[in-house]
């Protein structure tokens, strides 16, 4: 028994000794939404693995990592071309294709499937089955599947085309917390910090919705426990007392987060 808590807790000073790492996103999975008749999205990989960009006008899409994983810290940039006003973003916390959260960032307020407003938003994403899902989940303000948990809107809140963005996420680095900035440059576009724990774990991705030439570039990942398939869920307050603990009983292993 002795034994087993202790790896256990090896596995949670994951996070806290882990560092910078470089994401490889040749790994990575692309998913569309085909729920209004554009088509699905076309994620490009550049030579070194390093950038993607996603290149048609498409129907809601993600680029997933495929990692089930908690406590980690994400940093990136990206930017759009012009000749669209819609959505840029991110998921986070995917559990499956019906229930994750969507960070979207809308370049002008649009009616189409309801209103969409320019700004930003974090969606809870909840559905029974894919199925279920609709355009109006990923386009309105709150429907039966789609709850908004946070926004920032106005006139002057929208995305500029070929900007360059920068984004981080802590995801539960914090007890029962998940924060997000953007920026520009020096600026600070929305600084955000929400309280549910819903998902506690997931994948993290891309996101786009009937935006082209959208790029994602330098993206790198601090700290990440990985969650195997069905664990028990942790509790989120557990990873604030592992590095007290071990120390408590006296290891000293060291672990570098790698993603291939």
């Amino acid at each position: 028994m002795k034994k087993i808590f202790a790896l256990t807790l090896l596995t949670f000073s994951s996070a806290s000794f882990a560092t910078t790492t470089p994401i490889n996103l040749s790994t990575w999975t692309a998913d569309s939404y085909i729920l209004g008749g554009q088509p699905a999205g076309n994620w490009n990989l550049s030579p070194d693995n390093q950038t993607v960009t996603q290149t048609v006008n498409a129907d809601p899409s993600l680029y997933r990592n495929n990692l089930n994983q908690t406590s980690y810290s994400m940093d990136g940039s990206w930017k759009s071309g012009g000749g669209d006003d819609d959505f840029i973003g991110f998921v986070f916390g995917y559990q499956n294709d019906h229930q994750f959260y969507v960070m979207d960032w809308k370049a002008r307020t649009q009616s189409y499937r309801g209103t969409a407003n320019e700004g930003f938003r974090i969606l809870k994403i909840d559905a029974t089955s894919r199925d279920d899902l609709d355009l109006y989940d990923f386009w309105g303000s709150n429907t039966v599947d789609s709850t908004v948990l946070a926004s920032l809107y106005g006139s002057d809140k929208g995305w500029s085309a070929n900007t360059t963005y920068n984004f981080h996420l802590d995801f539960f680095t914090t007890s029962g917390e998940i924060s997000i900035q953007v920026t520009d440059g020096t600026t600070t576009l929305w600084d955000v910090t929400i309280n549910d724990t819903t998902y506690t774990s997931g994948q993290f991705g891309f996101y786009i919705f009937s935006q082209a030439n959208v790029e994602y570039s330098g993206f790198t990942q601090t700290g990440g426990v990985i969650i195997p398939p069905n664990a028990v869920p942790i509790p989120a307050a557990a990873f604030m007392f592992a590095p007290a603990l071990l120390g408590f009983l006296g290891l000293r292993r060291k672990t570098k987060n790698t993603i291939a």
